[in-house]
């Protein structure tokens, strides 16, 4: 089953509620994701970029979306794979730099699958587990999980 579809739905769902609703400053959302494949985050990138682009997502506020990865597409971000993927890098690192988006990575699925935190790109943060970050975001920081 193919996740992707659904959560670049619900990234724009997201997006556009945040636009419709009362501002609140603490309001954030998180993605658990576990891709497969470069394409498929670049798929995301190009949506979190066109939402900046479109003014539904500003860069002056902290990020909105945080990404939580895990999953074979962490191997695609590393250093020593720069030259392959470099337009994903780049336009990840791009997003990231504005404040568009936070990247994090599952440092117990980089341990399981032989990926040293020190090869990952450095915009890209660790936790320690994904699913517990992504409990804590929810409990401190009001973030909503889509």
């Amino acid at each position: 089953m193919r996740l992707l579809p659904l959560l670049l739905a619900g990234l724009l769902v997201c997006a556009v509620q945040a636009q419709d609703a009362p501002q609140d400053d603490s309001q954030r959302y998180v993605v658990d994701i576990e891709l497969q494949t470069i394409d498929e985050f670049q798929q995301l990138l190009e949506r979190a970029e066109q939402l900046l682009l479109d003014g539904t997502v500003s860069q002056e506020d902290p990020s909105e979306v945080t990404f939580l990865l895990h999953g074979p597409v962490l191997r695609s971000l590393l250093r020593q794979n720069y030259l392959s993927n470099k337009a994903t890098v780049d336009l990840a690192a791009s997003l990231s730099a504005l404040g568009v988006i936070d990247i994090k990575a599952c440092r117990t699925w980089m341990g399981g699958n032989g990926v040293d935190e020190e090869d990952l790109q450095p915009f890209i943060e660790t936790v320690a587990y994904a699913t517990a970050e992504l409990q804590r975001l929810r409990r401190e920081n009001n973030y909503l999980y889509f």
